[in-house]
């Protein structure tokens, strides 16, 4: 995957501290972290903006 900000490489891990199923993208260039929520609530911005 490439970051949205920087255009560099993102990694998927895992965060215990917010669920032991939860899975994140980081970036390893710029530390941009995309989880669950903020993809949804993009999404949701996305689609308000295009009405």
């Amino acid at each position: 995957m490439t970051c949205q900000k920087c255009k560099g490489l993102m990694i998927q891990e895992r965060q215990p501290a917010v669920s032991s199923s939860t899975v994140i993208l980081r970036c390893l260039n710029c530390g941009l972290i995309i989880d669950p929520l903020i993809e949804v609530n993009r999404n949701n911005h996305l689609r308000a903006k295009a009405a």
